[in-house]
């Protein structure tokens, strides 16, 4: 699953409905050098240009700066209480902003938890007051493995009472109809096999009303050695970002730490995630789940979810517990932060 120079050429034509002067231009330009050919395309789109000025304290800025701030707040909630508080400006202090097209990244170690994490954040979406639909891009697990979890998680079930070889049909008479009246959760029907089958699928999910995207893990789109993996994650990351926007979407994305990052015993920053600075900088909430100060008992593990970026708020650490037998987690009750690994 690899992002080619062919995969990428038609993405970019397709996303920006170039003409063919227009991919001739950007085609003379090279591989890697898209990126001010997409601005030039995004700007005409949207009739400015660089001169273009604003008066903040224009009669008239003020005004329409006002009627936006009256607008109904459209955010999606996590199942953390303190992490949605966080989340201001077009957040709310509810959740993640979806017409403002945020991308909150979600960062671990691999085993710690994040596929879990994500999974959770789409239970929560369909837990909201407006319950949103949800698309999942997993390229690791099978939509039936997907599914189980996900079954378990959201009701409650035990996961082993789900699972092939240990299925209960009498759990699972009672499980379903939990499910009755949800939105979509919308998975591939099969694993994804290249950056291009992301874009379709994402397309696809978008035209049914989908606004709320997590892709698990970002590493997985692009194979190859670390010059090409980073050269692929920046390409990847910049593109959902400006396509969140532009389609008034939410995306998360799941990410692994680089080998330094995962190997030592400290608590994890932004600059340990594998593709570093490119997912930094494109990223609006950045969440790290801390492997340095894990702690798990039987079938529970407690850690904390560092947010270490959060351009619409404070960054803090979140106490968090999972529950491995349904893979439920939750966030600490105040007095009980000691009881947490330090």
């Amino acid at each position: 699953m690899s992002v080619t120079e062919e995969s990428w050429e038609a993405y970019v034509k397709n996303s920006y409905d170039m003409t063919v002067e227009e991919y001739n231009q950007w085609k003379a330009g090279g591989f890697d050098h898209h990126h001010d050919l997409r601005d030039e395309i995004l700007k005409k789109r949207v009739g400015g240009d660089a001169s273009t000025r604003i008066n903040i304290f224009s009669p008239e800025f003020m005004r329409d700066w006002m009627a936006a701030q009256l607008e109904p707040v459209s955010a999606i909630p996590t199942h953390l209480p303190t992490l949605n508080r966080i989340l201001r400006d077009d957040g709310g202090g509810i959740g993640i902003a979806k017409t403002a097209g945020w991308l909150c990244v979600v960062g671990g170690s691999p085993g710690f938890g994040k596929s879990a994490f994500v999974l959770n954040m789409a239970s929560a979406a369909l837990n909201a007051p407006t319950p949103e639909p949800v698309a999942f891009i997993s390229l690791e697990m099978s939509n039936t493995q997907l599914a189980t979890r996900l079954y378990a998680l959201h009701s409650g079930t035990g996961l082993k009472l789900l699972e092939k070889g240990s299925f209960s049909e009498l759990a699972w008479y009672d499980t379903s109809p939990k499910f009755a009246g949800l939105p979509p959760v919308w998975v591939p029907d099969k694993l994804m096999s290249g950056w291009q089958d992301i874009v379709a699928y994402v397309k696809a999910c978008h035209s049914e009303g989908c606004r709320y995207f997590i892709l698990d893990h970002l590493q997985c789109v692009a194979l190859g050695d670390d010059e090409a993996l980073h050269r692929g994650i920046q390409r990847v990351i910049s593109e959902l970002r400006a396509w969140a926007v532009e389609a008034e979407s939410a995306v998360v994305i799941c990410s692994q730490f680089n080998r330094a990052t995962s190997s030592i015993q400290e608590t994890p920053r932004s600059s340990g995630l594998f593709g570093g600075h490119s997912i930094e900088s494109h990223a609006d909430v950045i969440v790290l789940l801390d492997h340095s100060r894990y702690l798990r008992e039987d079938n529970t593990a407690k850690t904390w979810a560092v947010v270490t970026k959060n351009r619409h708020g404070p960054c803090l650490e979140i106490p968090v517990e999972w529950n491995y037998k349904t893979l439920r987690q939750r966030e600490a009750d105040q007095d009980e932060e000691d009881m947490w690994p330090t």
